[in-house]
């Protein structure tokens, strides 16, 4: 466990850790400023997806961007969320079942929201197709990329979980105070900072291991 990314990886936890404890501590009103849609927080997540993007474009060649183009485009769609392009140049957003079947939404916008949705199925697929038993695999020997892979997954789970919480628990009778919501808006934002970093440690790992 001496690898130099798990060091990566105890300090990213730990700087996300205590950037949350922060968020937190400042409270609703004084945080609103870090937690909005055009706050540092979020701006930072977005702007490390096309990072990750960029350097994987730089540093892996045409070779990469063909061999492994849906990892391009599943990252490349990360950020365009994080910058909220998914309900922004439409109706609303392509990412509800509603957005189909509403009358209101106009036929083309329909047809770029199912455009993009393949490409999002198409890059899922491929990444578990050709990754997902070598993942699993590795994980049982610490590799520091199936580790850095697994807390990427831990991370887009469970902030897609606690993202609007208190709209999830009320169908289910479940009434959340705003400190709550606040707590696990704050929580949901900060998680989702760390992916684009640890996405950009894994490809840094497995270039070296190609290389070196």
């Amino acid at each position: 466990m001496t690898n130099i990314y798990f060091r990566i990886y105890a300090i990213l936890s730990l700087s996300l850790i205590l950037l949350a404890a922060f968020v937190v501590y400042l409270g609703p009103t004084e945080a609103k400023s870090l937690l909005g849609e055009t706050g540092p927080i979020e701006r930072a997540s977005a702007l490390g997806y096309f990072l990750c993007v960029g350097y994987m474009l730089l540093a892996g060649g045409r070779d990469f961007a063909k061999r492994r183009a849906y990892i391009i485009v599943l990252v490349t769609l990360f950020g365009c969320r994080e910058l909220d392009f998914d309900k922004r140049f439409t109706t609303m957003g392509i990412l509800r079942s509603r957005f189909y079947m509403s009358s209101e939404v106009p036929l083309l916008e329909k047809l770029v929201g199912l455009i993009v949705i393949a490409l999002l199925l198409w890059a899922v697929i491929n990444i578990v197709k050709n990754h997902l038993t070598s993942t699993l695999a590795n994980l049982s020997k610490l590799n520091e990329r199936a580790v850095g892979v697994l807390m990427i997954f831990v991370l887009l789970a469970v902030s897609k979980s606690i993202d609007g919480l208190a709209r999830k628990l009320k169908p289910l009778g479940v009434e959340t105070s705003q400190q709550v919501s606040f707590l696990a808006s704050s929580v949901e934002e900060v998680m989702e900072l760390g992916v684009p970093i640890l996405m950009i440690a894994v490809f840094h790992s497995w270039r070296r291991s190609r290389t070196g």
